[in-house]
């Protein structure tokens, strides 16, 4: 007669956890309303086909500047570079977010930017679609292997290195990274490294997204270039996934909760 009273002590247990593991993953009002901006944004730029998608290993999701640059009179090794204040409650509550928010294939990260602007640093918000992020590992491994990465390497840990690399081995990885196709990516190294000319003559191929049809998912070309089959294939794929945003978009207003009904998150 004691299964009876085991088994209910048992499954209040059970209910307990379940309660504690959905808390742990939920978001506050507060923090709701800063993740729904902040993927409404996202979702409406060409995030959308890291979100919604599989076309962009990674994107932009949130920009984020802080006063904690060092300043000139800082000296390389100083204990104490930064006023305990230079770093809002803001960040901590987007790096809140952005745990909260990872799961299945998708994580998010927050980079700094090794580039300092006067006092002010600028941190980035990035979408990651796993998978796809690690495929680009895999196809790019002469590349990627200089720094020991491979498919298991942790997406955090290469964007945080790539962004503190030298200018073309940084724009390659990002070009690789943000979806673009190898043409578009070495045509932009060499251009850049091309010192005969200002800038190298060039046409963009354009994939529309929600907030518009040029200026966002868009990457350069070779002049004159005719755009390939490969391209043709992204913008169709592209343009499904948007038309079904479109769609869905109109029927809930969270974004939250549209991302997470459309991964099944």
């Amino acid at each position: 007669m004691r299964i009876l009273p085991v088994l209910l002590i048992s499954l209040t247990m059970a209910a307990c956890a379940t309660t504690r593991q959905l808390s742990n993953t939920s978001l506050n009002k507060e923090e709701t309303a800063l993740a729904d901006s902040m993927l409404t944004w996202a979702l409406d730029h060409e995030a959308i086909y890291t979100l919604l998608d599989t076309l962009k290993p990674i994107s932009s999701v949130k920009y984020l500047q802080y006063p904690v640059a060092k300043s000139a009179t800082a000296k390389d090794g100083d204990p104490v570079v930064t006023h305990p204040d230079s770093l809002p409650a803001l960040a901590a509550k987007y790096a809140r977010i952005c745990e909260k928010l990872s799961k299945g294939d998708h994580r998010f990260i927050m980079v700094p930017f090794a580039q300092a602007y006067g006092h002010k640093r600028m941190m980035e918000i990035y979408a990651v679609r796993k998978s796809k992020f690690a495929a680009v590992l895999e196809q790019h491994a002469a590349f990627f292997n200089q720094w020991g990465f491979t498919a298991a390497s942790d997406p955090a840990v290469v964007l945080s290195v790539i962004e503190f690399e030298k200018p073309y081995d940084r724009n390659r990885a990002y070009g690789y990274f943000f979806g673009y196709p190898d043409y578009a990516v070495d045509f932009f190294i060499k251009a850049e490294q091309d010192t005969t000319v200002r800038l190298v003559p060039r046409d963009f191929f354009a994939i529309p997204v929600y907030a518009g049809q040029k200026g966002y998912f868009t990457y350069a070309m070779p002049k004159g270039h005719n755009p390939s089959q490969i391209d043709s294939v992204i913008f169709r794929n592209a343009q499904v996934t948007l038309e079904r945003y479109k769609a869905a978009r109109s029927k809930d207003k969270s974004a939250v909760s549209l991302w997470r009904k459309w991964n099944n998150y």
